[in-house]
């Protein structure tokens, strides 16, 4: 970067200009960084395989991609501030908030590695892009405490707290979905610093044109952010505000482990005990609907109702304060069903002890008078020490309840027809026509025994299916004891 364009973003003075002999080397001198890259370790997770697993959802590899470069970022950032700048800014403070502004994109799937190097690099320009920003921060603070006087340091922008940043993030979302590929690649590059004339070369479009494409993102990204202000704090006007009492300030949010068309899961740490929780919170562009709203309420509200080993626990419902609500749940390490089944099939007697297992939460759910009413292995989590929990309970129906609590709704393949047809409201019959689809999706070999039992359960008449959800639990047990040798259907494994 030249000293026009420090001077323009206000740096010089406060970090040398040795600190952007760096940028370009992270950006395009892929040699220079190479050496500080250098190969994994021997025997160790090369960068690219780390950062898969990551999104596997791979605890440890969050850990071995903090460990790995976290020494080197911090001495990078050291290097390439002033002395008069390094009694302001803390290096480890800016490492750390760049690992937690990577970890959040990583998982929302923002970045693709390709060659050995990309992750240092990458790393190196996050760490890079906030440093600069404090650099800025803390100039400006300098330059208003001249003017304004003592007082004014105390209005100086700070460090975003967890649920502010994720809602900055979803806002972000919303605005590149918006965007076309040329416009994204404009707005990338003027966040990185780089010129109008070397955006035009890249794109191979005149300097006119991407000044023109620089105002029209300009004002979708102003209109975003003004309209998401005017709707900041407000609810929806259809929906009753339930008691939120869980305080935002008490939750620390730390990467995303989940996320869907409604909503999105975060790995958090309640401060006031230290424990690690799930905490649930609907899109941004979901909070004022009020159908969307009323269904994630419903979520915490049936399950407070059930108390099983099967059945993810909600501790408790708070809201961010810009009105959004939040679930507060037990934290699940593993993955889910899905994801399992994404890699290869179940072995039937394995098939057969997670359904059962399955089944066994949703055979209490009916007893507490609850239908599920998406059942799907998705909504199944898997445990690294052996649990079987069914969570996500967005579409349940209260069974004593004459009309829906939430809206009609599930997952095609799983749902059963008399509640895809809105034909009446969900009974425990659809939950039984859920397990046998789940049965049938997850087995790579069920048996004779345990595909007559599916059939059973997928009859378009739900008088046909087994009556409940303890008689489907007595069948699947007998398929089995079925499948033990001597049994007149087990078939060896081969």
């Amino acid at each position: 970067m030249s000293e026009q364009d420090a001077r323009r973003l206000g740096l010089s003075g406060g970090v040398s200009n040795r600190a952007f002999d760096c940028e370009p080397a992270v950006d395009t001198n892929n040699s220079k960084i190479e050496k500080i890259d250098g190969d994994a370790p021997a025997g160790a997770v090369n960068s690219i395989a780390l950062l898969d697993l990551y999104r596997a959802g791979d605890s440890r590899a969050a850990t071995e991609l903090f460990d790995r470069y976290v020494a080197r970022l911090v001495g990078l950032a050291r290097s390439r501030l002033s002395r008069g700048m390094q009694r302001r800014v803390d290096p480890e403070d800016v490492v750390q908030s760049a690992y937690r502004s990577f970890f959040v994109r990583a998982a929302d799937g923002d970045f693709t590695l390709q060659h050995s190097g990309d992750l240092w690099r990458l790393l190196a320009q996050i760490t890079l892009n906030k440093l600069r920003k404090q650099a800025e921060r803390h100039t400006a603070a300098r330059r208003d405490l001249r003017r304004d006087g003592p007082d004014a340091a105390t209005q100086q922008c700070v460090e975003p707290l967890p649920d502010e940043a994720a809602a900055l993030v979803e806002q972000v979302r919303l605005i590149t979905e918006r965007l076309s590929a040329d416009q994204r690649v404009v707005l990338a590059s003027v966040l990185q610093g780089d010129s109008v004339d070397t955006i035009a070369g890249r794109l191979k479009r005149s300097p006119r044109t991407v000044r023109r494409t620089l105002a029209q993102v300009k004002r979708l990204v102003e209109g975003q952010l003004l309209d998401a202000d005017a709707a900041r704090g407000a609810a929806p006007a259809d929906v009753e505000p339930l008691d939120a009492p869980l305080p935002y300030s008490d939750f620390r949010l730390e990467r995303l482990v989940g996320a869907g068309g409604m909503g999105k899961v975060y790995r958090a740490t309640r401060l006031s005990s230290g424990a690690t929780v799930a905490v649930k919170a609907l899109r941004k562009d979901r909070q004022r609907e009020p159908r969307a709203v009323r269904q994630f309420l419903n979520e915490a509200a049936v399950v407070q109702r059930m108390s099983h080993p099967g059945v993810i626990r909600v501790r408790g419902l708070g809201r961010f304060p810009s009105g959004g609500y939040f679930i507060v749940m037990d934290y699940v390490e593993g993955s889910d069903l899905q994801a399992r089944i994404d890699r290869e099939r179940l072995a039937p007697d394995e098939a057969l002890r997670v359904v059962e297992r399955v089944a066994e939460a949703v055979a209490h759910a009916h007893q507490a008078g609850v239908v599920h009413c998406d059942l799907k292995p998705a909504n199944i989590l898997l445990g690294n020490h052996g649990e079987v929990i069914v969570t996500d309970f967005g579409f349940a129906q209260i069974i004593a309840d004459k009309r829906p609590a939430a809206a009609l709704g599930g997952t095609l393949g799983y749902l059963a027809p008399e509640v895809l047809s809105q034909a009446a409201t969900p009974t425990p019959a659809a939950d039984v026509y859920s397990l046998g689809a789940l049965l049938r999706r997850v087995s790579d070999r069920p048996g004779p025994a345990a595909e007559r039992l599916c059939e059973r359960c997928l009859a378009a008449d739900p008088k046909q299916r087994p009556a409940s959800v303890e008689a489907f639990l007595t069948i699947l047990r007998n398929c089995a004891e079925d499948r033990r040798p001597g049994s007149a259907e087990y078939t060896p494994v081969t």
